[in-house]
């Protein structure tokens, strides 16, 4: 069937339903089963399809599909021999595939989390490749911008605003979101289904190290409990064997030579080091700065110092 063109813009076309190749989206999968998927395929049969499908130009008149696996597989399903599409072009290099994926698959209600959290993973990655971002880098930067935005390259803090947007997300519940990828797949598995609520998730996520953890996991599947009553369950170890500890901290003043001393050297090392060394030291030094104004809230005006004792002590 001849490619047509649906108005003067010609990026909006309708093209052949055979000549669109689907890659990998960020959603794992279509369930051509559901409810929703079945209603989409009524209102496409009814009224056609209202959004055109997101697509890149191939060569021979071919193209790959970015957005609409929905309903693109509805068209199919139904026969349809064409559909309308927008035209884009878009290089994987760049994030944009991604970055549209995201746009319309993260605001979609039948979205599960693992996905959710898969897709913001991908984007951060693909708009950064030069970072080299794995799971634990990603959720780093995330804790950094919640803490002190500033303290960010600006790139990458623009990319974390563009997905708390996309996402309708508030920083900390993209870090919980996306610390469901440390989780096994047996429980992501559950979690994306359904079967276990997110919040739940998070809290396994958060407590990873419970010498309980899967005799947990396996009870509460048979028996569900509340989040408060997981909590519990994930944490009770850590009120078992409190971490005591009677070494005294070491005395500020010799912290603050320290880092004199530090200052001094580098005073004396100017032109000796490279860039990428003291940016690194830089950003170390402003996590330190950082951790360091949260304690200032929270610490005491004074420590309580308790006197000795002036009791004889028995002679060995």
């Amino acid at each position: 069937m001849a490619t047509k063109k649906t108005n003067a813009n010609q990026e909006f076309l309708y093209v052949p339903t055979g000549s669109i190749t689907v890659l990998e989206q960020v959603r794992s999968g279509v369930n051509i089963e559901s409810d929703s998927f079945k209603s989409l395929m009524q209102s496409i049969n009814d009224k056609g399809i209202i959004e055109p499908l997101i697509v890149t130009a191939q060569d021979g008149n071919q193209y790959t599909l970015i957005c609409g696996e929905r309903r693109y597989l509805a068209a199919q399903k139904l026969g349809l021999e064409s559909v309308p599409v927008r035209v884009i072009e878009a290089g994987k290099e760049s994030g944009e595939v991604i970055a549209y994926q995201l746009t319309e698959n993260l605001q979609r209600e039948d979205l599960n989390p693992i996905d959710q959290a898969k897709g913001i993973l991908a984007y951060i990655q693909a708009k950064h490749p030069d970072k080299g971002y794995n799971l634990d880098g990603v959720m780093s930067e995330l804790v950094k911008y919640n803490r002190r935005p500033k303290d960010l390259p600006e790139e990458i803090a623009l990319t974390v605003r563009a997905i708390s947007e996309i996402t309708a997300k508030s920083i900390p519940t993209l870090f919980n979101t996306i610390s469901l990828l440390k989780l096994v797949p047996k429980i992501q598995d559950v979690i994306a289904v359904g079967k276990l609520p997110v919040s739940q998730g998070y809290l396994f996520a958060a407590n990873l190290g419970s010498p309980d953890f899967f005799t947990i996991f396996d009870d509460i599947m048979v028996k569900p409990v509340t989040n408060e009553k997981l909590e519990k369950m994930l944490t009770e170890y850590k009120k078992a064997n409190p971490k005591t500890t009677k070494h005294k901290p070491v005395p500020m003043k010799k912290k603050i030579a320290g880092l004199q001393t530090t200052k001094t050297y580098f005073q004396k090392k100017t032109g000796m080091y490279t860039k990428p060394d003291l940016q690194a030291f830089l950003d170390e030094l402003k996590s330190l700065a950082s951790l360091i104004e949260e304690q200032i809230e929270n610490a005491p005006e004074t420590v309580q110092i308790e006197k000795p004792d002036n009791k004889p002590r028995p002679q060995i």
